[in-house]
């Protein structure tokens, strides 16, 4: 399939950027990977300058929620990620930026029964729940459902028509920490399964 260039902007550009941000990060989570209570809550912020052709300045934002609700001593969980990442240009919410910095749904890291990169635009918004529950001394297992959306306008960034995909996974640990996990995830494009060595709920942004 060919898109004509206006559906991926940059492409064929060549230039390069200055970039400066902060981000400020409330964790309380009582293991790094694999937590089992606590929370995380972090807001980060990027500003991207267009040093070469002036045509792509823009700001990046990132809202990022977890929580962790322990019970049964800490042998199940229910884990809650919510995740907006919002860009514009010049203060204007409708901004166009280059598709290879544009937010992206799927994969094995948000919305797992998609493909990686499946959806992409200016603004996105991901909500993440699994029930997770210990097995052995080596093994957690998890059901979850991933819910998200990409939108052009910020105005758009809301939990109408979501994208959605739910599974089941595993997660192999050594000593409470989670060192491999396997999902298998099932969406409306069908059925996937990932086998990666990350936690779920990995920051996407966070420090750099």
């Amino acid at each position: 399939m060919v898109f004509p260039e206006e559906e991926a902007p940059g492409f064929g550009l060549d230039t390069w950027y200055s970039r400066w941000g902060g981000f400020i990060t409330v964790d309380y989570r009582d293991l790094a990977t694999g937590p089992r209570s606590g929370g995380f809550y972090s807001t980060t912020i990027r500003q991207y300058t267009d040093e070469d052709l002036g045509l792509f300045d823009f700001t990046q934002m990132a809202f990022e929620f977890q929580q962790y609700i322990p019970y049964f001593n800490k042998n199940r969980v229910i884990a809650i990620r919510v995740l907006a990442e919002i860009t514009s240009e010049d203060g204007v919410d409708d901004s166009i930026i280059p598709f290879y910095l544009q937010p992206t749904l799927g994969g094995n890291d948000d919305l797992r029964g998609f493909e990686r990169y499946r959806f992409y635009d200016n603004q996105a918004i991901v909500v993440n729940v699994e029930h997770r529950w210990h097995a052995s001394s080596v093994l957690d297992m998890a059901i979850f459902a991933d819910a998200g959306k990409v939108a052009p306008r910020l105005r758009d960034v809301d939990f109408s028509e979501l994208e959605w995909s739910a599974g089941i996974g595993f997660r192999f640990k050594v000593q409470d920490a989670y060192i491999m996990r396997i999902d298998f995830a099932a969406g409306r494009e069908g059925f996937r399964w990932m086998w990666t060595f990350s936690d779920i709920f990995n920051t996407r942004w966070g420090i750099y």
